[in-house]
């Protein structure tokens, strides 16, 4: 079963996207910031992250898009300034079949690369 870290702020938008992933068929692991995501050495076959859980820390949001990819950003606007970062950027509110969407491609993407 295909591993998804899932990193949101609040505590409700965690919980339904966890709900969502898992109804997918994903083992989720969830975090609330990037600097708690998890312990080094596991690396999850995706993941999605929330803009709001980034920080201010412009590096360290930048090593997290590095040693996380394929990174999946949910933001409230399609050019979000992080989006060159991510493997796609997804839209608030409407997450549903373009959040499964991306996750499935990123994790296809990966897959077919190791």
């Amino acid at each position: 079963m295909p591993n998804v870290l899932l990193v949101a702020k609040t505590s409700d938008l965690r919980e339904s996207l966890e709900f969502a992933l898992r109804a997918e068929g994903y083992d989720v692991t969830c975090r609330s910031s990037i600097g708690a995501a998890v312990e080094r050495g596991t690396q999850p076959d995706c993941t999605v992250v929330d803009h709001h859980a980034l920080g201010s820390d412009v590096a360290a949001t930048s090593r997290f898009f590095r040693d996380f990819a394929p990174v999946i950003l949910l933001a409230n606007e399609v050019q979000h300034p992080l989006s060159h970062l991510a493997h796609r950027t997804v839209l608030k509110p409407f997450l549903g079949a373009a959040l499964s969407d991306a996750v499935r491609e990123a994790i296809g993407l990966r897959t077919a690369t190791t």
